[in-house]
């Protein structure tokens, strides 16, 4: 660990060079640039750089000295992560930035490609419509109404709702939903409500779910049972998804081009197809996304117009970012918001080498 000072115009790192560590600004302005991302700003007297040291890759930032700064240089890497651990609004702030870089880096890919005359801008009713004639068989849709009610009935717990919880899982109708691990999760909560209503028959219930399915250890929510029914302490991957984590079914359509968006989601398992659906019945398939992918993450901090859309083939499970809970899900969970950080960095990375 090492603190410089400047008083003149400096250099500090080049961009597309293995970082010199992790580099926090203590006082003074930094300029920070990206060409590849058409990035510029100055940080003023706060700020966190560099991150890519965290995973062993190439900057995608230069750093200049603009007026005397001093900073504080992290070479080590255990002391980099237990340092950025102890200050969360950094890694916040880290986030926001690379978000911002990713924003900036996207339009320019896009104006490579699309000329202003002829690109258009599809609204998601007509998504929908090509979506449909490509992909002929049923699809959810995540506003359908049962992937709601389990939404709201997770939220009616949270709220230690129970009873009510519980009355909203039991009216979801698990013959019209061909998803066994939708199914399962289901059963999963309804044990759980019941184990606040009568112990007894939710030990009872949860040995005949084992014998149901075969795939319960794979989910989440089932760890979760099992440590509850055991009056066991929570480890903190199952509190950030007992809080914000959510199963998705397969073939389900979580959002549309056009729609409009406030919300992000970072994949813990399962598969997630990034498209475009245009004329002449066309799909122009832009990525496919898994594990500790963040998708979806402009969201976060601009309100905007979905720029594709994002659909599953294989049951998901995820958990929700929006701007709400965004900040406190990093401030409880260090490891959630450095894989969202390293998403983000390696998606910028994945394109320099496209």
């Amino acid at each position: 660990m090492e603190k410089l000072k400047f008083s003149e115009e400096k250099s500090i790192q080049d961009e597309n060079e293995y970082s010199i560590g992790l580099i926090v600004l203590k006082k003074g302005d930094l300029l920070c640039q990206s060409h590849f991302c058409n990035y510029r700003k100055i940080y003023i007297n706060k700020g966190i750089f560099s991150e890519e040291f965290l995973f062993g890759i190439r900057t995608n930032e230069s750093l200049k000295n603009v007026r005397n700064s001093e900073i504080l240089i992290i070479d080590d890497l255990n002391e980099a992560n237990e340092y950025l651990a102890q200050n969360k609004e950094l890694l916040k702030l880290a986030i926001e930035k690379r978000i911002n870089m990713l924003i900036n880096m996207n339009k320019k890919i896009s104006s490579k490609f699309l000329r202003s005359h002829e690109e258009k801008i599809y609204t998601a009713q007509e998504t929908k419509k090509i979506f449909k004639k490509i992909y002929r068989y049923n699809w959810n849709y995540f506003k359908d109404k049962f992937i709601q009610n389990y939404i709201f009935a997770r939220e009616k717990i949270l709220e230690k709702e129970i009873e009510d919880a519980l009355d909203i899982l039991n009216k979801i109708d698990l013959n019209e939903i061909k998803d066994s691990f939708f199914k399962a999760e289901i059963d999963i909560w309804k044990i759980y409500c019941m184990f606040f209503l009568d112990k007894k028959k939710a030990n009872e219930l949860f040995e005949k779910i084992k014998y149901k399915y075969d795939f319960l250890e794979s989910l989440f929510s089932f760890k979760i049972l099992k440590n509850i029914l055991k009056e066991n302490e929570l480890e903190k991957t199952y509190i950030t998804y007992f809080k914000k984590g959510y199963l998705i079914p397969g073939n389900t359509v979580l959002f549309y081009e056009g729609e409009e968006g406030d919300w992000s989601f970072l994949i813990l398992s399962g598969n997630i197809y990034v498209s475009r659906f245009i004329e002449n019945n066309t799909e122009i398939l832009l990525n496919i996304l898994t594990e500790g992918e963040i998708v979806g993450e402009i969201a976060v901090l601009q309100s905007i117009k979905r720029t594709a859309t994002v659909f599953t083939k294989t049951p998901l499970q995820m958990i929700l970012i929006d701007s709400e809970n965004f900040e406190n899900l990093i401030e409880e969970s260090y490891l959630l918001g450095k894989n969202i950080l390293k998403a983000l960095i390696y998606r910028v990375d994945f394109q320099k080498i496209c």
